[in-house]
This record gives C-alpha cells, sequence and structure tokens, in this order.
C-alpha cells in the first residue's frame, strides 16, 4: 500500500483537513491516525461538566419540586372552587392545612403571575451543554480519527436524547462515561458500561422491567417483564438481526435484565446510579442460545454479556458496521472478514480493530463515493473555514439537515449507509449551509484554502470553479458543495 496523503487520510478515517492541519500527519498518516487515538483516549473529555449522577439527581429533584407545585396549584384552585382536591384523583393540599394558604407564599404567585420568569429545564441546559462541548472536540481534533470511533461506538449503542427529560439531560455524559472511556479498550466492557448507565436503562425502560415470578411482580400485580433491552441487545448491540436467536432468547435475556435498575429517590446520594434490584429480578436459571445460565442475581447477566460479547455472529456485525462507517456503503467482504477475525481473536479489543481498520490495503483502496454525514460534513465544514458562527447556529443547522447529535429516530441509530441521506431536500439543505457558513467566513484566497483542506484532492473541475466564482463568499460555499468535500 502506498502512503496515502494527509488529505484522503483526514477525510476517510478522521474529520478533514484544518487549513493548517496536514503537518499532523508527517510522514506516515497511518501512524498519525493511531498515535491520535492513543493520545486522545488519555484525555479527559467534559472535565467542566457534571457527571450523569450529578445531572441525573438535580432533574429529579426538580421534576419533584414541579410535581409539589402542581400539587399544590390544584388544591387551590379545588379549594376556590369548593371542590374537594381529590375530585381529580390527586392528593394536593387542602386549604388551610399548611403552605398551599400561606400569606407570603400566596403574594409570591402573584408577583410570578404577573411577570412570569422563563421556565426552568435543566434537563435542556445540560444538554446544550453537552453540545457544546461536542462541537469544541469536533472543531479541534488534530484528526478526528478518534471522535469518529466515538461517533460510531455511540451511534451503535444509541439512545434518543427525546424519550424523556431524564435521557435528554444525561445523554452526553452517558457518551463521555459509557462509550469515550472504552473506545480502545475490550468491548465486552462497553457493552456492560452501557447496560448499566441510567441514560439506556431509562431509555429502553428496563429500569421498570420484573420478571413475572419475582417477588415484587407477586406483590403487585401491576408489574410485569419489559423485554425491549433484551431484544435490542440482541439484535442491535451483539449478534445482529441474523445472528441466530429467537424469541425465547429475548425474553430469557429480559429475564437476566430483570432487577437492573436506577436509584431515582432525589434525597439520596446515590441517586442517578446503576444498581440492582434483587426484588423484582426474575429467579432461577435462563437458556440463551442453547446455554443454561444458573447464576444467580445481577451476575446471570453479566455471563450472558460476556458470551454474547465473544460470538461470531457479534463479531461479524460489528465488522460490517465499522467497515461500512468507514469506507464504503457496501463494505468489501474481504475486509469484513478480516476485521471480523480480528474482533474473535482478540476477544472484542477495540483498540486491535481500530488498528486492523487503517492498516488493511482494502479500507485505503475503495473509491471515494461515501457521502459524509451531515454531523460529518458540518464538522468538516467548520474545521475547513474561518467562520463565526453560534452555538445555535449549528443547533439549528444539524435539526434542519436531519442528524441532531443524540437524535436517531429508532435505537437502531442513525443509518450506515449514507445513500440514507439522499433525499430529495437534503442536497439543497446542504447548500443553505454551505452558504450560510461561506458568509460568515473571512475573505481570503479561495483557492489557497481548498488547496490547504482539499490537498490532492481538489480538481481541476473545482479549482476553475472556484476561480470563476463571483465572491469569495460563492467560492467558499462551492468548495463545501464539491464532490471533493461531500464524498470520502
Amino acid at each position: 500500500m502506498r502512503s496515502p496523503s494527509a488529505a484522503f487520510t483526514a477525510s476517510r478515517f478522521g474529520l478533514g483537513l484544518r487549513p493548517t492541519g496536514s503537518d499532523v500527519f508527517g510522514r506516515d498518516p497511518v501512524a498519525a491516525l493511531l498515535d491520535e487515538v492513543e493520545i486522545e483516549a488519555r484525555a479527559p473529555a467534559g472535565q467542566a461538566l457534571p457527571t450523569s449522577r450529578e445531572i441525573f439527581s438535580g432533574v429529579q429533584t426538580h421534576l419533584a419540586r414541579v410535581a409539589e407545585m402542581k400539587k399544590a396549584s390544584r388544591a387551590l384552585v379545588m379549594g376556590e372552587t369548593g371542590a374537594s382536591p381529590a375530585d381529580d384523583g390527586s392528593a394536593g393540599m387542602r386549604p388551610g392545612s399548611g403552605e398551599a394558604d400561606d400569606p407570603g407564599m400566596m403574594q409570591a404567585e402573584a408577583r410570578a403571575a404577573d411577570k412570569p420568569e422563563k421556565p426552568q429545564r435543566p434537563q435542556v441546559d445540560a444538554y446544550n451543554a453537552e453540545f457544546e462541548a461536542l462541537i469544541a472536540r469536533k472543531h479541534d481534533a488534530p484528526i478526528g480519527f478518534y471522535e469518529r470511533l466515538v461517533d460510531f461506538w455511540s451511534n451503535h449503542f444509541a439512545i434518543e436524547k427525546d424519550r424523556n427529560p431524564r435521557v435528554m439531560a444525561i445523554v452526553g455524559a452517558y457518551e463521555r462515561e459509557a462509550i469515550r472511556p472504552h473506545v480502545l479498550g475490550r468491548f465486552e466492557d462497553m457493552l456492560l458500561a452501557v447496560a448499566q448507565h441510567p441514560a439506556m436503562l431509562y431509555y429502553l425502560d428496563n429500569y421498570l422491567s420484573a420478571g413475572v415470578h419475582s417477588r415484587a411482580a407477586r406483590r403487585r400485580r401491576k408489574l410485569g417483564l419489559n423485554e425491549n433491552y433484551g431484544r435490542e441487545m440482541l439484535e442491535l448491540h451483539t449478534l445482529g438481526a441474523d445472528g441466530g436467536y429467537d424469541q425465547s432468547d429475548v425474553r430469557a435475556l429480559a429475564n437476566a435484565l430483570s432487577g437492573w435498575g436506577i436509584v431515582v429517590n432525589p434525597r439520596r446520594p446515590d441517586c442517578g446510579t446503576f444498581a440492582f434490584f434483587a426484588s423484582v429480578h426474575e429467579p432461577g436459571p435462563v437458556t440463551i442460545m442453547g446455554k443454561v445460565y444458573a447464576q444467580k442475581g445481577e451476575a446471570q447477566a453479566r455471563a450472558v454479556m460476556a458470551d454474547l460479547a465473544r460470538h461470531p455472529a457479534t463479531a461479524r456485525h460489528i465488522a460490517f458496521k465499522l467497515a461500512q462507517a468507514f469506507v464504503a456503503d457496501d463494505p468489501p467482504k474481504p475486509l469484513v472478514a478480516r476485521l471480523a477475525a480480528v474482533f474473535e481473536r482478540t476477544g472484542g479489543d477495540l483498540g486491535a480493530l481500530a488498528k486492523a481498520l487503517v492498516t488493511d490495503p482494502a479500507a485505503w483502496d475503495a473509491p471515494r463515493r461515501k457521502l459524509r454525514t451531515p454531523q460529518e460534513f458540518v464538522w468538516s465544514s467548520i474545521r475547513a473555514l474561518p467562520a463565526k458562527y453560534e452555538f445555535r447556529d449549528i443547533r439549528r443547522s444539524l435539526a434542519m439537515l436531519g442528524q441532531t447529535p443524540w437524535s436517531p429516530t429508532s435505537p437502531a441509530g442513525f443509518p450506515g449507509d449514507s445513500r440514507h441521506w439522499l433525499a430529495a431536500d437534503a442536497m439543497t439543505n446542504r447548500l443553505d449551509f454551505a452558504q450560510f457558513l461561506a458568509a460568515r467566513t473571512h475573505p481570503e484566497n479561495p483557492v489557497m484554502l481548498a488547496e490547504a483542506t482539499l490537498g490532492d484532492l481538489l480538481t481541476g473541475p473545482t479549482r476553475e470553479a472556484l476561480m470563476r466564482a463571483e465572491s469569495p463568499r460563492q467560492a467558499f460555499a462551492l468548495m463545501l458543495m464539491s464532490p471533493e468535500f461531500q464524498r470520502r
């Protein structure tokens, strides 16, 4: 394999070159990729951001306070109309019973009614803080290979932020805590970290799941088994849809996962952390893929996950997805087979898998036909152009392009096949963003900037189009919309 150029390397495996970024590659682009992931993996992400436990506890406290205020408000309304607070099924305070008719409180409410305050939404504030930190990481990454790996694994274990306020609040912390630390580690460790993170437990409702024969279910008939996480762990996270499991395996894994929950009481110091609740765990052995797991309690699901993480179907499933994400929508089958072999041989060593990807000639030889995702397009654009923009600009643009961070429409994540992004108005929306960013770029020589960011990928027709542009603004937009920039 001949030594690839910096521009090609940054395009296929990173987030594109910055105008002064080609020097990070030196003479060996492959070594530069591997060096970057080692360095970035050791660098803490979001040091100034709170942990998921802190965020979750704060949101729980806020939501509990809001619920109490609503209850008190209902009690006041019922008192004024002469109805009983119990008439609507609520358990609000009765007038004269305490805080509800305190004169000071009533005066404060009257002032608030005259001048309403902006509603507190700690989940939105937490999400926006994570979003802003994400933008900074994408912009500042030396190459972006490590960031691309984080994106891949975060999408593999996808979570939809709009599932509920708690998920929105901690989805960014979930990526920082359950994904990033394990990008070069063992797949089994990442699988477990994801399974014990409150974001995933809340997203797939496993915190509500109770074995039908558990002690808690026998006391409360409304409790029942939720199969969501068992199904997604088999179909999406490990074996894949064609991994050889059936519905009985889904239910058995759901039984093993029952009891895996979250401390939700905001008064407890461990609120927002994983906890195993033996009272809702389904007792007895489970059989999955023909193997009996007789372990008791939390150890049962751990044993199942350890086997799923090393299963050959898991290796094939992940190898295909990784090759598709980085190389081609229809990745070369020999490349997929070799990646799967590395995964199996190393017991799911993700660092070894990343190295195998960038050292395999087939990963470099595939034509540059894969379209950048909307997020990759935005990240590469803000790296390429010295433009001024605000956080809300990027947030609005990604929403328009259909790929806001941590917002897939299902647990399957955003599609790995880039042809998904070729909808009727997709290119028009990209052009709108390109023109928006170009209008906020310092006037420079467009051709020189294109040469610095596209290197040897810049073609004659694109160079000529830039030279003939009516203005630098038009030229910058043309550069961002060129096939050399859009494809990788």
